[in-house]
C-alpha cells in the first residue's frame, strides 16, 4: 500500500465466491442466494473501512483522507429510496436515468439535450444531471438562440417532454395521434414532421459510438459539458468534410469529362476515412 498500512484480511477468496453468488439474480432461485451476497459484500465493506480509519489515525493521516472516508461511509449507509445517491467513488456527480425499456432499464451518467436543424446539423448540446425532459427544453432553446442569433419559431420534441406547449415565442410540437377535424393534408404534413424529428434517433446513436459521447472520460460536471459540445462539434465537422470530398470528387469527374477523356470516370481515392 502507499503508506505501508496492515491489513488483517484480503478477502480475496471470499470476495469470488459472493462475486458467483450475485450471478442470474433476476432468476427467482437465485434471488434468495444474491441477497445474502450483497449483505456479505455490505459487510466486508464496512469492516475494510473501520480498519482503514484505525490505521490512518495510527499514523496521524485520518484528516487528510477525511473527505474520502466519509465518502465510504455515506456510501454504505444509503439507503434505496435515498436521494442524491452515490453510484460511483470517483465520480460522485454520476446520476441514475430510468429509461423505461426492458432491455436497458437504467443508464448511469448524464443527460445531453441535442437539437438539430431541419438539414440535420446539431445547433445545441446542452449537459443536464437528471432532470425532466420537459424542464430541458428553456435551456436548450436558448442555447440555439446563442448559437444561431435568432429562435426557432416551432420545436418537435419527443414523448417524453410532454407537459410544455411552448417555451418563449417558440411552439413545442409533440407527436400525438391526430385530431378527428384535421383534414387529410394536416395529418400527413403534421406525419412528415414526425418522421422528420425521429432522424435525430440515430444521431444520437453516432453521437455516442463514433464521437465518444457514450462514455465520458472528462472529470467532474465541466468535463460532462465539454463531452457534450465536443462530440457535437465532431459530428458537424465529419459531415462538413464529407461534403468538401464529395465537392472535390465531382469537380474531378468534371475535369475528366471537360478534358474529352473517352474513359469511364473512376472513384478517386481520398484521404478521407468514413
Amino acid at each position: 500500500m502507499r503508506h505501508g498500512l496492515p491489513q488483517r484480511q484480503s478477502y480475496k477468496r471470499t470476495l469470488k465466491k459472493v462475486h458467483r453468488d450475485q450471478r442470474f439474480r433476476n432468476h427467482p432461485k437465485n434471488a434468495k442466494k444474491a441477497h445474502k451476497a450483497d449483505r456479505r459484500l455490505k459487510t466486508i465493506a464496512g469492516r475494510l473501512v473501520r480498519e482503514l480509519e484505525r490505521n490512518l489515525a495510527s499514523k496521524n493521516l485520518l484528516n487528510t483522507y477525511k473527505g474520502k472516508i466519509g465518502l465510504f461511509k455515506k456510501v454504505l449507509a444509503q439507503k434505496k429510496c435515498d436521494k442524491d445517491k452515490i453510484y460511483s467513488l470517483h465520480e460522485p456527480e454520476v446520476k441514475c436515468i430510468g429509461k423505461g425499456k426492458e432491455h436497458k432499464k437504467y443508464e448511469f451518467g448524464n443527460k445531453v439535450s441535442i437539437a438539430r436543424s431541419y438539414s440535420g446539423i446539431i445547433v445545441g448540446a446542452v449537459s443536464f444531471r437528471d432532470e425532466y425532459d420537459g424542464h430541458t427544453i428553456d435551456d436548450t432553446l436558448d442555447h440555439v438562440e446563442q448559437m444561431l442569433g435568432f429562435r426557432p419559431s416551432q420545436a418537435v420534441c419527443d414523448r417524453g417532454c410532454r407537459g410544455q406547449k411552448e417555451s418563449g415565442t417558440t411552439k413545442i410540437v409533440i407527436p400525438d395521434v391526430p385530431k378527428k377535424n384535421a383534414t387529410y393534408y394536416q395529418q400527413k404534413k403534421a406525419h412528415n414532421l414526425f418522421c422528420k424529428r425521429a432522424g435525430i434517433e440515430p444521431i444520437n446513436g453516432h453521437l455516442k459510438s463514433d464521437h465518444r459521447m457514450g462514455r465520458n472520460f472528462y472529470k467532474g460536471i465541466f468535463g460532462d459539458k465539454l463531452n457534450a459540445k465536443l462530440a457535437a462539434a465532431a459530428f458537424n465537422f465529419k459531415r462538413a468534410m464529407r461534403r468538401f470530398f464529395a465537392l472535390l470528387e465531382w469537380l474531378y469527374c468534371f475535369c475528366l469529362l471537360w478534358n474529352g477523356m473517352n474513359k469511364k470516370c473512376e472513384r478517386p481515392y481520398l484521404a478521407f476515412a468514413k
